[in-house]
């Protein structure tokens, strides 16, 4: 933990996100050098899109105060009030096939649990493809979205999503009874701007390290997290319903499920419950 989050009020660390403060300190190469901060936007994904298609350079980020259409995966609403979550995308460009950008949700992932763990001291695991969990609650999770022409990637918009200061009371319905909040796992209010900046941190460096040794290091940090392998899992694909044992991570970043007949399901995609 940085030494001035740990003398922050709590007056300041609910206070709304600035800009200078997020610069303040903030060591990393590409990502973060350009800061787009808004007070509400439909989408934080969508911004970045908008700014990619005008040629915004890489490693630029999006951060809303609140989105008025935050979605999740699978065109799911991630609720998004006002001053309490972390609402962020960032513009890559790598030189990479399409079919290799998967990977960088993971690598967003793996990302986004060391920024938790630092600010916070909580521990975080991951569930594939792209939910940040704590204490058996999903506390956040990745949405990435690429743009293709032909055969060569344009870019790929990596969104983040956590819910840093949200009460119980915050969240709709049945969310209350699989959502958590940092605030709520660690029994007090969490500093946003240090974990903007620790979440940019750790994803610049991960993201050298994709651009120069490949995807290795990330999967095997992400085995290393994985809740979902070695579990049984029912995991939803387009029509598709798969149920069997979790039992590898690819190369590319597909999960390997063995049905109870022993085939083997490769999945780039999809909504997996772990059910064993």
């Amino acid at each position: 933990m940085r030494l001035e989050e740990a003398v922050k009020s709590p007056q300041e660390i609910l206070a709304p996100l600035d800009e200078s403060a997020i610069r303040a300190g903030l060591v990393t190469r590409r990502i973060g050098t350009t800061i787009h901060l808004f007070q509400e936007v439909d989408s934080t994904n969508d911004e970045a899109v908008a700014l990619a298609s005008r040629s915004e350079a890489e490693g630029a980020i999006v951060i809303a105060e609140a989105q008025r259409r935050g979605r999740g995966r699978l065109g799911r609403r991630w609720q998004s009030p006002r001053g309490l979550g972390l609402y962020l995308s960032v513009i890559l460009r790598p030189t990479i096939p399409p079919h290799g950008a998967p990977v960088l949700t993971l690598m967003g992932a793996v990302a986004g649990v060391e920024a938790i763990e630092r600010t916070t001291g909580l521990i975080t695991a991951l569930k594939w493809p792209n939910d940040l969990i704590v204490h058996g609650r999903k506390v956040g999770g990745m949405l990435s979205e690429m743009a293709v022409e032909g055969s060569r990637l344009l870019h790929v918009i990596l969104g983040i999503g956590i819910n840093v200061n949200q009460t119980e009371a915050d969240f709709d319905g049945e969310l209350r009874q699989t959502a958590g909040s940092l605030r709520v796992e660690a029994g007090h209010p969490v500093d946003r701007t240090a974990i903007v900046r620790s979440f940019c941190e750790s994803l610049d460096s991960w993201y050298e390290r994709f651009l120069s040794d490949s995807s290795l290091p990330i999967l095997e940090h992400v085995r290393r997290r994985c809740l979902t392998l070695g579990r049984q899992v029912t995991a939803r694909s387009g029509d598709q319903e798969i149920s069997g044992l979790a039992v590898e991570l690819e190369s590319d970043g597909r999960l390997v499920i063995r049905d109870a007949r022993g085939a083997l399901h490769h999945l780039l995609a999809g909504d997996v419950t772990l059910t064993g």
